[in-house]
């Protein structure tokens, strides 16, 4: 699943081991690994999209372009449904 794919967006910030790292345009190229938390995506029109991502790396490459691999991606929004989709004993 994709929420971002080939979008020109302003500003990523990935929460990794060596702690938060925010992505702007023409940032050195760079590699981490991700830890739980939450990745924000700011567009161009200042709209923040904010998912919470389990495990996985993230690369910023010589193009401009960044990379986000993750386990497990949710909107921050759809945390509680989420939740109780898959634990259904929760909410009987």
């Amino acid at each position: 699943m994709a929420f971002f794919n080939n979008a020109v967006v302003k500003q990523v910030d990935v929460p990794t081991l060596a702690g938060m790292v925010g992505v702007l345009a023409n940032h050195v190229p760079t590699i981490g690994v991700l830890k739980p938390g939450v990745v924000s995506v700011t567009d161009n029109d200042g709209k923040v999209t904010k998912l919470f991502v389990s495990s996985g790396t993230m690369s910023m490459n010589i193009d401009g372009t960044c990379q986000v691999l993750a386990e497990e991606v949710v909107k921050v929004e759809d945390i509680d449904q989420a939740v109780s989709l898959a634990f259904p004993v929760l909410i009987s």
